[in-house]
């Protein structure tokens, strides 16, 4: 059977005639980092923070990565395993200033706000096991019944939800075709089936009445069997799920052959609305969109309900819509709006620091946080933490009885007060190529050992050279001393960094860094590598011209013992104050303690 496309006779409203993005989006280890990079604007920072904060809170899950693609113009969600087997959900969602829409500012918004939600369900509410099909065409179905059953249940969950899904659904119907455009007729009854389903209603009808009746009937049934899995236990679901996508395809009549190449190209054709490609294809008129919009919610306002059903507290229906969710759609919930007005804010920007850009993507922190090493680094800094060292000796302020009778010369005990709280440490991470193999292991330290600093009280400023999915390879700032104290947003942060820095350009981090040193003087300056910089002979003048204004520090991590003593001969030489090489992130709690931690 040849593959199925879609096609519109209507030349005002091409379809998309080519296969789009796929739901179930290509490996992390495919995302080229050679991109041209592109420095963020405050409000693709800001919303990238939210997102990354919507995604986490309405899945109910930590091990999450949120990565916004400058070439991925719609959302998807992929259920991965990192190399070191830990399950985690990968969520991409286009890059906010270049996501183009016939919709502009708030109402743009709503749309992208509105996809985070909805892969936000899939991950909250879709098995693992379903995530990817044998068959494409049962895909295609599966995708369609499972975004209404998400989206169901998301309603439940947030009502809040529900004028921003209306309005969501009043766009998706604006720029779907008339199913009588539809030139194949095994598409014309998928297209009617999906629009009725996600939608609630067809836009235009298809050829033979009888169709229409299959299509009406399916969806349905459908509907019914969605209610009765409520609360069904996750294998049961699973079966019920495939079962229920093989009979949607009995019933449409759709040709099923595990051969055939899929007909949206491995992905819902709801989800595919909400692309840029699709949207810049179909490329409806604002007066167009304005018109097909505001039909759909007249039709729904004249069949609304005056006033909720349900008693003060009780959860509605996601099928029961009042005049007030209309009307809440037309204008925007009031949650909306207030994420609005706060991703339009903007920071000042530090001129010392202007050559770095903030990072958009997050990483899942869960995967990164290493209680082993947090352990060690909490032991080997217990002194700090308490906030005072002992000091042994011939006077003091007290007699020491333990000490008296151990040995009678020093015998007295003096506490002195010792806090990191406040105390400034800056770390330069090198996310270089030559961290690949390892990298990991390197996030792992990283991620827990500037938890455990900040979780005392020290203030941390982090700084690297890496690549970012979102904008390739460049200069990043994960924080500043200014921000003041690092969050579960910082290790997010350094989590969905990539080591894929081309050079190793040591000493051009120090220069682009070295007015933000010279303006706060940290006690300590760490540098973490694993290997020798660009340019040995500027680096080492770089960390002299550093030493005037903090203690230039370094450790390395090497692949084996034979690059540690290579390793460990080039930290010397090129002029810090201190250093060491370790071949096990587990050796690097004690000696890290002693780099850092006062006198």
């Amino acid at each position: 059977m040849k593959s199925l496309k879609l096609h519109y006779d209507k030349p005002r409203r091409a379809h998309v005639s080519e296969r789009l993005r796929s739901k179930v989006f290509k490996s992390r280890a495919s995302y080229p980092f050679n991109i041209k990079p592109s420095t963020p604007t405050a409000v693709d920072v800001n919303v990238a923070d939210i997102t990354r904060f919507l995604a986490k809170y309405l899945s109910g899950k930590q091990n999450v990565a949120v990565r916004p693609i400058p070439y991925q113009g719609s959302f998807a969600t992929e259920f991965q395993l990192s190399s070191k087997r830990q399950p985690f959900y990968d969520v991409i969602v286009p890059k906010w200033d270049g996501y183009d829409l016939p919709l502009k500012g708030f109402d743009k918004y709503r749309i992208y706000r509105s996809g985070v939600w909805h892969e936000s369900c899939h991950v909250r509410y879709t098995p693992p096991e379903l995530f990817k099909w044998q068959n494409v065409v049962e895909q295609d179905i599966f995708n369609i019944i499972e975004d209404r059953r998400i989206e169901d249940l998301g309603v439940e969950e947030w009502p809040g939800y529900l004028p921003e899904r209306v309005y969501t659904q009043a766009y998706g119907f604006a720029l779907r075709p008339k199913v009588d455009q539809v030139s194949d007729p095994n598409l014309q009854k998928i297209e009617a089936f999906m629009q009725r389903l996600l939608v609630g209603k067809i836009k235009g009808n298809l050829p033979s009445q009888m169709d229409n009746g299959k299509v009406e009937e399916t969806a349905y049934h459908v509907e019914k069997k969605l209610e009765k899995l409520k609360g069904a236990d996750e294998l049961t679901l699973v079966e019920e799920l495939r079962e229920l996508t093989r009979e949607v395809i009995r019933r449409l009549g759709i040709p099923f052959d595990a051969s055939t190449p899929s007909k949206f190209g491995s992905e819902s054709p709801w989800t595919g609305t909400f692309s840029e490609e699709y949207a810049q294809r179909y490329a409806p008129s604002k007066e167009e969109l304005d018109e097909d919009m505001g039909e759909f919610f007249d039709d729904l306002e004249r069949n609304a309900k005056p006033k909720p059903s349900g008693k003060d507290g009780e959860k509605k229906s996601p099928q029961e819509i009042t005049k007030d969710d209309v009307e809440a759609a037309r204008e925007g919930s009031v949650e909306a709006k207030s994420e609005y007005a706060s991703v339009q804010k903007k920071q000042a920007v530090d001129p010392e620091i202007v050559a770095f850009s903030p990072t958009l993507t997050h990483g899942p922190v869960s995967l990164y946080k290493d209680q082993k090493f947090i352990t060690a680094m909490n032991t080997h800094l217990r002194k700090w933490k308490t906030g005072y060292k002992e000091l042994i000796g011939e006077s003091g302020a007290r007699l020491s009885v333990p000490d008296y009778v151990r040995h009678k010369e020093e015998p007295f005990a003096t506490r002195i007060k010792q806090s990191a709280r406040g105390k400034k440490v800056l770390v330069i991470a090198d996310f270089s190529g030559s961290m690949k193999p390892k990298e990991d292991d390197y996030k792992r330290a990283i991620v827990s050992s500037m938890e455990v600093l900040g979780g005392i009280g020290s203030n941390i400023a982090l700084f690297t050279f890496a690549g970012d999915p979102s904008q390739g390879v460049g200069f990043f700032k994960i924080k500043s001393f200014e921000e003041p104290k690092w969050t579960s947003a910082h290790s997010a942060k350094v989590a969905g960094l990539g080591a894929d820095y081309h050079s190793t350009p040591t000493h051009k981090i120090y220069e682009n860094l070295e007015g933000y040193i010279r303006k706060h003087s940290p006690p300590v300056t760490i540098t973490i590598t694993d290997g020798i910089p660009d340019d040995t002979i500027e680096t080492s003048k770089q960390i002299k011209h550093l030493r005037r204004h903090t203690r230039m520090v370094a450790f390395g991590i090497a692949d084996g013992n034979s690059r540690k003593v290579p390793m460990e001969q080039s930290l010397k030489m090129q002029g810090y104050n201190k250093s060491f090489v370790v071949t096990d992130v587990y050796e690097i709690p004690p000696k890290l303690v002693k780099l850092i931690a006062p006198e």
